[in-house]
């Protein structure tokens, strides 16, 4: 297992890549907040009545997941250059794949949205019900469950961060990788564990950013 040591110059990548986690975990919990409870039902009527009557909400939700996303890529670019440094070439490109089809999908879901809150007060049920369908069933979470565990892969071979924020990664990688499931041969667009998984979700970039900055701070690598 390669360590990385911060003497040879990589800790302001490290940063860098704390504070892109740091920044996209908060401005993902802001989108989450602005969206309110959702819809009632996923009917269309219900989905437009809802759109309307919380339009500035909804679209202020999805500014914050887009400036969100441009700061992820604040995490992912140094975050890769330091595990290819690290001689840890094929698990950086892993990461840098799982990342950008994150990105990809998130921006994807962002013009979903948008698009819905556009057409909501339209009287167009169809297209109401096409575009909250797009939206629900962007698959986000299966790019979650690759990014982590990609990542969580990537600090295993390179001994970059606490042992158990490795192995917590692929637990989570492994739990979005069943909801992905339950999303897919479900009837709902979301699943009834969506928010729980939101939590975990921003919990383990809080933890990854705090990681990434004590290691990019610290001139040993962390073992514990």
């Amino acid at each position: 297992m390669t360590s990385v040591n911060v003497d040879d110059g990589r800790g302001p990548s490290l940063r860098l890549a704390a504070t892109g986690a740091l920044v996209f975990a908060l401005l993902f919990v802001i989108h989450h907040v602005l969206q309110g409870t959702g819809p009632a039902s996923s009917s269309a009527a219900n989905v437009a009545s809802y759109n309307v009557a919380h339009r500035g909400a909804l679209l202020a939700s999805e500014v914050a997941l887009g400036l969100g996303l441009l700061a992820f890529i604040a995490f992912l670019a140094p975050f890769v250059v330091v595990i290819w440094r690290a001689g840890q070439e094929t698990v950086a490109v892993a990461v840098l794949v799982a990342g950008t089809i994150f990105l990809v999908l998130g921006f994807m879901s962002t013009a979903a949205e948008t698009a819905l809150v556009a057409v909501a007060d339209s009287n167009e049920p169809g297209a109401v019900e096409a575009l909250n369908q797009l939206q629900g069933r962007t698959p986000v979470v299966w790019s979650v469950a690759a990014l982590a565990a990609a990542v969580s892969v990537a600090v295993l071979r390179s001994g970059l961060l606490w042992r158990w924020l490795r192995i917590s990664g692929l637990v989570l990688a492994g739990v979005f990788l069943l909801a992905s499931i339950s999303n897919l041969v479900g009837r709902d667009v979301e699943g009834g564990y969506s928010l729980i998984g939101v939590g975990l979700f921003v919990a383990w970039m809080l933890a990854l950013s705090a990681g990434l900055w004590r290691a990019g701070s610290n001139p040993t690598p962390s073992r514990v």
